[in-house]
């Protein structure tokens, strides 16, 4: 009896598969052609998020650029109970501006609008994004702020501001930025990509995200 090779036994374990394989298949993509037409292109979006996210030199390079900073302050002496998440932001904050300070957000100004975990598109810009973060008035240098908003537009520095993860196309770049409310539209059902929003959310659920603990703690009442 002639021995099996192991190309042979491949082709055969590959012809076995082939018909639940087949089945499993028309069970999930439906069984005429627009149910299948829709199961490809859910495929396909699924697969190009996938890249964007993990197989993207840039948002792996931010990953261990955010985990590097995770670890430094890990080796430091932290007070008992502090969270290693927490002391991560920590080192980013510059004295509290673009709504970086780590205090409780407790009780909630009535006068803020917008919500952690919330997305929306720019007024003026176009482009989407999700919240991280607010601040009642806006907390910058005022160098910055005199920049940003000329003598006809002071007024908008005592309006709340929005600490946002810019959406990307491409995965490459990781843009945040800090803007006033009044450019902001609150959208539903739409995703935002940015290879830091793994570390403010734990999930998306179809309409907003979802906060960390860590940040929740900062927003209680978002």
């Amino acid at each position: 009896m002639p021995q099996l090779t192991a190309a042979a036994v491949l082709q055969i374990g590959l012809l076995i598969s082939a018909l639940p394989l087949q089945y499993i298949l028309s069970r999930w993509s439906g069984s005429d052609s627009t149910q299948r037409i829709q199961a490809s292109r859910r495929l396909i979006n699924n697969w190009n998020r996938f890249k964007r996210s993990y197989l993207n030199l840039q948002a792996w390079k931010d990953w261990l650029k955010e985990w590097s900073l995770k670890e430094r302050s890990i080796q430091q002496e932290d007070p008992p109970g502090e969270s290693p998440a927490m002391e991560v932001f920590r080192l980013k904050e510059n004295q509290g501006y673009f709504a970086d300070s780590l205090e409780p957000r407790s009780p909630r100004p009535p006068a803020v609008k917008y919500r952690v975990g919330q997305v929306f598109r720019h007024k003026q810009d176009g482009y989407y994004g999700a919240i991280v973060g607010w601040d009642e008035k806006a907390k910058a240098p005022e160098e910055w702020l005199d920049q940003i908003y000329p003598s006809n537009m002071q007024n908008l520095k005592n309006t709340p501001h929005y600490k946002v993860l810019v959406h990307t196309v491409d995965g490459r770049n990781s843009e945040t930025a800090y803007i006033p409310e009044s450019d902001m539209i609150i959208v539903t059902g739409v995703q935002v990509y940015h290879p830091l929003s793994v570390y403010y959310f734990s999930m998306f659920d179809g309409d907003q995200y979802i906060m960390m603990p860590w940040l929740l703690q900062v927003y209680p009442h978002d």
